[in-house]
């Protein structure tokens, strides 16, 4: 599976590196939406069998994953950013 690098996360799509998570905070017009969205990254994590925190909150949902079991950013931890990311780039695409 393609993914981005930690560094090209940070850089160019906004996640955030702190300790040994990173996350991300995506915003919505209408909840909705951020409940949609909420469901499409359930999906995706239930399909790598790697599991996020997520907190929703009205029009957001922020995102923070880990490798719970190294306790540590691994590959698992890329691959669903870059899912997610991709996730969301179609979401709003279908929004418009």
């Amino acid at each position: 599976m393609t993914y981005l690098k930690l560094k090209e996360l940070t850089e160019k799509f906004n996640w955030q590196k702190k300790e040994k998570k990173i996350r991300k905070k995506f915003i919505f017009k209408s909840f909705d939406l951020a409940v949609d969205f909420f469901n499409l990254v359930v999906d995706a994590a239930n399909a790598q069998n790697h599991h996020p925190d997520i907190l929703s909150s009205y029009c957001s949902i922020e995102i923070s994953l880990t490798t719970h079991d190294e306790k540590k950013i691994t590959e698992k931890d890329l691959i669903l950013a870059s899912k997610i990311d991709e996730l969301f780039d179609n979401f709003i695409a279908n929004e418009k």
